[in-house]
């Protein structure tokens, strides 16, 4: 089954520690309502530290804005546009951007011996249908520019709307589209 969450229609709300905001895409909770698999997309400005995921793997991409450094355990990594860059979830992790503009960041977490993280850029050919993901797995194929889908079911798409799937997905746009795959691998 196929879903298509639309960024418009998902709030902003604090970050745990405060720090910041997200907007939650989307997540597979446990019956204890802790996340398995979560896609969010956050709101950063100045320099702010990164609330703890003890126990969980992360990948975080920069969407836009002025440049993120993150310092995480000690270790400065100066992010670059729409490049992963994946670390634990319990590191310690401070971030320094400039405060004038806010910058925003897709995040994908997910509990690690559960799912393993991927995050990397595609670019679809009009008419040309592309497949992404495994069975057993969760695919989610993040808008960066407007899109028009015709397969799995026509769409139009703006950026930062997400399309997600249990399971393998083939994908078909009209005219050339450019995406942020996230993938979610069951461990063995």
């Amino acid at each position: 089954m196929v879903k298509v969450v639309r960024i418009a229609d998902r709030p902003p709300v604090p970050w745990k520690n405060g720090a910041g905001t997200t907007r939650e895409l989307w997540a597979r909770r446990d019956a204890a309502g802790e996340a398995l698999i979560r896609i969010s997309i956050a709101e950063i400005r100045g320099k702010q530290g990164f609330s703890s995921f003890p126990g969980i793997d992360r990948v975080i991409l920069q969407l836009d804005g002025p440049p993120m450094v993150l310092t995480i355990d000690g270790h400065q990594h100066r992010l670059k546009p729409l490049t992963p860059l994946a670390f634990a979830g319990e590191a310690d992790v401070f971030c320094d951007a400039d405060a004038t503009e806010p910058a925003h960041d897709l995040n994908l977490m997910c509990r690690r011996g559960h799912y393993i993280p991927a995050m990397a850029r595609i670019t679809t050919v009009s008419g040309v249908p592309q497949s992404f993901g495994s069975d057993g797995a969760v695919t989610a194929l993040l808008a960066l520019t407007h899109s028009t889908l015709t397969l799995p079911l026509p769409v139009s798409l703006a950026p930062l709307d997400l399309v997600l799937a249990d399971g393998p997905v083939t994908l078909c746009t009209e005219g050339a589209g450019d995406f942020m795959r996230l993938g979610a691998e069951g461990c063995p």
